[in-house]
């Protein structure tokens, strides 16, 4: 007659420092949220604390999840908006900023938009009610940009003043077809602005 091994108890207090030390190890974060239900909040937490969106369809059942778990939405912190390898339309995802998502996220401080650096022949243009709509919805400290490009100076200065609460910005790969344009106008708008980080 077999005997079920020994399993030796962990506490509480050592597994949850465990799973701060996993990072972003997705597939460990999971197993840890399956183990047991001591465990399983940590780890959900972990899990939800940095939302990468790939596609129109992860925005939608994103948004769809958060709707039906206010409670999960609280811990998100950082939304990423990156495109999957090869998309023909990445526009579509990166130009639109997702209010009814935004919306769900009462404590989000950082917010990342990720070209498509595969093809740096696309540009990003926003509307001008995007402008309003991040404005309005948009209440982040951070902001990350990486292999984009826009057309002027100032369609990118508009970004960043219609951030009021931006502390730090991050950036790589960033490209202005015109670097002539006159952005004087967008000075001393950033006042929360203080850090500055160039990525390489």
């Amino acid at each position: 007659m077999s005997t079920l091994p020994y399993l030796p108890y962990i506490p509480l207090e050592v597994a949850e420092n465990i799973i701060d030390h996993l990072g972003e190890d997705i597939w460990s974060l999971r197993s840890c949220a399956l183990t047991c239900r001591g465990w399983n909040r940590h780890a959900r937490y972990h899990l939800v604390v940095s939302i990468l969106v790939h596609s129109r369809e992860d925005l939608h059942s994103i948004h769809d999840y958060f709707a039906s778990n206010p409670h999960m939405a609280s811990f998100v912190r950082s939304l990423s908006m990156l495109p999957v390898y090869g998309d023909k339309r990445p526009g579509c995802l990166l130009e639109v900023l997702p209010v009814d998502l935004l919306k769900l996220l009462p404590n989000l401080r950082r917010y990342c938009i990720v070209g498509v650096a595969w093809n740096p022949v696309i540009r990003i243009a926003f509307h001008d009610t995007t402008f309003i709509r991040i404005k309005t919805y948009l209440h982040v400290e951070e902001l990350h940009l990486q292999a984009l490009r826009f057309r002027t100076g100032a369609e990118l200065a508009r970004v960043l003043i219609a951030l009021p609460q931006l502390q730090r910005l991050e950036y790589e790969g960033l490209k202005v077809d015109i670097k002539t344009a006159d952005t004087s106008r967008f000075r001393d708008k950033c006042n929360m602005l203080s850090e500055v980080t160039v990525c390489t």
